[in-house]
Formats: C-alpha cells, structure tokens, sequence
C-alpha cells in the first residue's frame, strides 16, 4: 500500500495536472505518424504505391502531376507507461531515487492520460516483462498502475531493452502514445535495434530520460571512491581528483550526445529530468508544447 505521505504527493500532483491540462486530448491530439486519419495536414507528390484513392484532383489539374493528400492518424488514442524496473533506478546521490522520480512522473503522465478519457496500459520490465496491465480507462486503472510500480518487486537486477519493446511492437494493434521513463543505461545497441525502429514508426514513442547528478559529475574532494555496478556486481576503486572528475564529465557528455544524436535521428521527441529538482511544470509543459507546435 502507498504510504500516507507519498500519497498526499500523489494527489497534489492529481490536482495540478488535472487543472493544467485544460484542452482535451482526445480530438485535440495528432500525431506525427501520418497515415489515412482524420483531419488533413499537407499535400505531396504522388509515388508509386500510394494510395491512388488519396490523389486530389483538383490539385493534380493546377500543378499538372499528381498529388496526394497527406492526413494525421486517428487521433483518439490510447497510452502506454513504459518503466524502467531495473536496479540502476534505485540509484540517488540526492533525497530522491531515480525510481521514486519515476512513480511521480509516470502519475503525471497517467492523470493527465485519465481526465481526457484515453487508455492507459503499464508496462514494467528490466531484462523480463515485470508487470503488465491491460489498456482500460477510468481513474481506477490509474491508482492500480501506482500502486503497482509502488509495490513491486522485480525479479531481475538487469536492463535489457529488446524485450519489452518488442512485446509492445507486437502486442499493440492501434497507434499508442508510448511514454518510456528510464536512464537509458544498458549494455545493448538500443537504438540500432529493429524493435525499437518498428515500434518508432508505428507509435508515437516519447524517452523520458531520468540522470542523477552523479551521472553526470563526481563529487568533489579527495581521497577514493568505491564504485559498483549494481547491475552486474563488478567494482573498481576511483581516486577522486580534478583530472580524474575532468575526464569522467567528458565521457558522460558523450554518452549524453551519443543518446541525443540517436533521439534525434530517430525524429523522437524527449525529455531530461533529474531527482531532486522541480519537474512537474517541465514534464507538462513540454507536452503542451509539443501539442501546440504539433
């Protein structure tokens, strides 16, 4: 059960969504998959195997080639909360784990899912499907899904991306916001893989990226630090120095970089956050941007 005080959080973070989220999503939301929808976005030059069905007539006699129309998806759509279980998001050098981060992000996602009528499902995983909740509506399904990711235990330490992305890929039929909350820390070529690509281009697929300080910079002083992959279980002895902090926050910024680039590439819209700071008016702000420059 959801302690008292966590749910007091909980429900301030009802309340604030429920206010700030004032256009409904449902009609209101497009996405940027295109496809046979509902409402028009833009012309373009017919090529062989378009739907001939789409050519506009009138547009082919002005221009003398043959277009077709181009049309958002539907845009009633369902959700899905895709988190990261593993072991790495129990990680924190501030009062606030990465996991605890997660359960209050993945509440603003869902109130914000819920009071505009839409589907939500759950998806926990590490290297293994942990948790998985069935798309349904109502306020009902949202207490079920934070009292699930509240309660569990996974069974696995690990991270292991192909699974989970897969059986999504898999099991959605309709085009579903996909909102994957993790650190996007694993040993795999993640965004070189085919179920990631797929499930790209089928859904509107959203990171979430949650980085603790010290993923990013050592802390400061001297002497030695013990590190350990939680994960894995391997260690290693670090002595803290300017040079060593130096060369350490250069390798996060790669890896930083790598990870946008990859986003990027893949035309996927995302978010940093990290434990510790204000994130509620940044998480829903950026999809109110994204709603309106959509």
């Amino acid at each position: 059960m959801i302690p008292a005080e966590l749910m007091e959080e909980l429900r301030t973070i009802q309340i604030y969504t429920q206010k700030a989220v004032r256009d409904p999503w449902v009609g209101d939301y497009r996405s940027r998959l295109r496809g046979r929808g509902f409402e028009f976005d833009q012309h373009k030059i017919y090529q062989h195997g378009d739907d001939y069905r789409q050519i506009d007539w009138n547009v082919t006699a002005r221009m003398r080639h043959p277009y077709v129309k181009r049309a958002y998806e539907e845009k009633e759509m369902s959700a899905m909360i895709m988190a990261d279980l593993s072991r790495s998001m129990e990680f924190s050098s501030a009062a606030q784990s990465k996991r605890e981060l997660l359960l209050k992000i993945a509440a603003t996602l869902a109130f914000a899912v819920a009071c505009e009528n839409m589907k939500l499902g759950l998806l926990g995983f590490t290297d293994a499907i942990e948790v998985a909740l069935p798309l349904k509506k109502g306020s009902g399904q949202v207490w079920k899904i934070l009292e699930s990711l509240w309660q569990i235990q996974p069974a696995s330490r690990r991270t292991l991306f192909a699974r989970p992305l897969e059986y999504l890929a898999t099991g959605l039929k309709r085009t579903t916001l996909i909102f994957c909350i993790s650190d996007f820390i694993t040993s795999e070529d993640l965004f070189a893989s085919d179920p990631l690509k797929r499930l790209a281009q089928r859904h509107d697929f959203i990171p979430i990226i949650i980085q603790d300080g010290w993923e990013e910079t050592l802390p400061q002083g001297k002497g030695y630090l013990r590190l350990r992959d939680v994960e894995w279980g391997e260690e290693m002895l670090l002595r803290l120095s300017a040079r060593q902090r130096q060369r350490y926050e250069g390798l996060m910024r790669e890896r930083k970089t790598a990870l946008q680039r990859w986003l990027y590439r893949l035309q996927l819209d995302h978010l940093f956050l990290r434990p510790g700071e204000p994130f509620l008016d940044l998480l829903i702000g950026f999809f109110l941007m994204r709603r309106g420059t959509r």
